[in-house]
């Protein structure tokens, strides 16, 4: 089955391919019904045994939808107020998330030294707790629209977004990092809800972002040749 972010295309596909197989796998078919992604992640941190929970753990509990998750929670802490350094940190992972769409896997892959680093679960409740309420307010607009946009070549085109986004996160420059990051949150939910219109506007936003970044960019190009003229 090919990569895509959408929950109900993957049910769908996995009910006429083998509708049994969750059965006998020890799992109702209800299990498979569509859960909002923060009704997901506060699942994650409801469940999390011990004080730290590894990345490889938060993988394998989003499941299916593994790729459309990892980018919203690698994504959230660009999202809110976050102590210097934390952009390198989480922009690596969505560079390499986004390649790996990009080139059509169909679930994230890290290395084993990465997917064996822990988190504090404290912290990553406290994560849950401060943008959960927002992530639920955008859900309650979400409904399946424009539904023709969700495919697995629009999979791909996150994948290049979300490696756009990466980059201009990893730039150390202030403000570069928060339009294309919650443009990506907007986006990944999005396609897990198959809304059109949100997908749309998550792109509109991300590109606003990247113009801003290409023009910080240039601008400070023109600054550091002018002084390096003037120097010499």
């Amino acid at each position: 089955m090919p990569i895509c972010l959408s929950r109900r295309n993957q049910v769908d596909a996995k009910l006429r391919t083998d509708p049994y197989s969750v059965r006998e796998n020890g799992t109702a078919p209800e299990a498979l019904e569509h859960k909002s992604a923060s009704a997901v992640l506060r699942g994650v941190i409801d469940n999390a045994q011990g004080e730290t929970i590894s990345i490889g753990a938060i993988i394998g509990a989003f499941g299916e939808r593994a790729f459309g998750f990892m980018l919203i929670l690698f994504s959230l802490p660009n999202c809110v107020p976050a102590p210097p350094g934390i952009a390198g940190i989480v922009g690596t992972p969505v560079l390499i998330f986004g390649i790996q769409m990009l080139l059509g896997h169909k679930h994230p892959w890290l290395p084993g030294f990465i997917r064996r680093r822990t988190v504090s679960v404290s912290k990553f409740k406290r994560l849950i707790d401060l943008t959960e309420p927002k992530l639920q307010k955008l859900e309650s607009y979400c409904r399946p629209r424009l539904t023709q946009l969700f495919s697995v070549f629009g999979d791909r085109m996150i994948g290049l977004f979300a490696v756009l986004v990466a980059l201009s996160v990893l730039i150390p420059f202030p403000g570069t990092n928060f339009p294309p990051s919650i443009a990506l949150v907007v986006i990944s939910i999005a396609v897990m809800e198959e809304d059109g219109y949100l997908l749309i506007g998550g792109y509109l936003i991300g590109f606003a972002g990247l113009a801003y970044t290409i023009t910080i960019l240039g601008a400070s190009y023109h600054l550091i040749h002018a002084a390096i003229t003037n120097w010499f």
